[in-house]
């Protein structure tokens, strides 16, 4: 019990946006389908648009990698969203990381 009390500040931090990310992780692969599948159809545009900017085609093994990749940018973009916006919210202050 003495550890908890003895964290800093930015432990502290560290320790909520954690359990935020996760909060956002677990509403995103339970509650919020529509956006993991616009998720992945904004994942094969990009993947499209960067085979045509590139002039370079891919395999399909290959595009499906670059599709993963984008996919889980962008998901891990709104479990931080998620989270930066629950400590926001409960803080009243704005948030940079």
């Amino acid at each position: 019990m003495g550890e908890v009390q003895n964290t800093t500040p930015s432990e502290k931090f560290e320790a909520v946006i954690k359990e935020y990310l996760h909060q956002g992780k677990e509403k995103l692969e339970n509650d919020l389908a529509g956006t993991r599948e616009a998720i992945k159809l904004i994942a094969r545009d990009k993947t499209k648009n960067f085979m045509r900017t590139m002039d370079l085609g891919l395999s399909e093994e290959e595009r499906n990698c670059l599709s993963s990749l984008i996919i889980t940018s962008m998901y891990q973009s709104f479990c931080y969203g998620y989270g930066i916006g629950k400590i926001e919210g409960d803080t009243k202050q704005k948030v940079c990381l």
